[in-house]
C-alpha cells in the first residue's frame, strides 16, 4: 500500500487522483479488480478520456486493443482508436514508450502513472497525463487495462504546478 500512496502523491492532477481512488476501492482482499467491478456512472466525468485495453497474446508477445475508447480519443488522433491496437496508431515513437508503459503494468499487476508528449502530429503543443491501472478476470493475471488520459496545453503547465504546490502545502 505504500507504493500506492507514493504513486498518488505524483499524479498532478486531482481527476487521476479520483480515479486512482476508485480504482483502489474496487480492490478487495488484494486481488485485483475486474472489468465488470468498474461502474461507468460512479466515474462518469472522466468516461470521455477513458479506455480499456485489452491484453493479447500472440507467439508470446503481448499486444494491447483498445476495447473502449471514449469519445474524447477522437480529438487526440482525429479517428475512432476502439478496436485498434496501440502498434497501429499514428503516434510515431510514442509506440515503444506505450509498449513499455502497458507491459510494465501487465508484468508488475500494478499501476503506473505519469506524462508525455501525445506522438499525434497535431497535438506536440500539448502534455499528456495519463494513468493505467491493472484489471484481471481471476484477481491476479492482468486481462484489462484501465486508462485515463488528461490533456493540458504546454503554455498552461506552469499554472497548473503553482495550484498544485498551494493545495500539497
Amino acid at each position: 500500500m505504500l507504493a500506492g500512496r507514493a504513486l498518488r502523491h505524483q499524479m498532478i492532477l486531482p481527476e487521476q487522483q479520483f480515479l486512482f481512488d476508485y480504482w483502489r476501492s474496487k480492490c478487495r482482499d488484494g486481488l485485483l479488480p475486474s472489468h465488470r467491478d468498474i461502474d461507468p456512472s460512479e466515474i462518469h466525468e472522466q468516461l470521455p478520456m477513458i479506455s480499456l485495453l485489452e491484453t493479447c497474446t500472440r507467439q508470446e508477445q503481448i499486444r494491447f486493443k483498445y476495447r473502449l475508447a471514449g469519445t474524447g480519443f477522437w480529438n487526440l488522433f482525429d479517428q475512432e482508436i476502439t478496436g485498434k491496437y496501440i502498434d497501429e496508431l499514428p503516434i510515431g515513437d510514442r509506440r515503444m514508450y506505450w509498449s513499455r508503459v502497458l507491459n510494465r503494468v501487465c508484468k508488475l499487476g500494478r499501476p503506473s502513472a505519469g506524462m508525455t508528449k501525445p506522438g499525434t502530429p497535431n497535438r506536440s503543443h500539448m502534455a499528456q497525463f495519463w494513468i493505467r491501472l491493472p484489471l484481471s478476470d481471476d484477481g491476479k493475471n492482468v486481462s484489462m487495462i484501465l486508462g485515463y488520459d488528461v490533456m493540458v496545453k504546454f503554455s498552461e503547465l506552469a499554472a497548473l504546478e503553482e495550484v498544485n504546490q498551494r493545495i500539497t502545502a
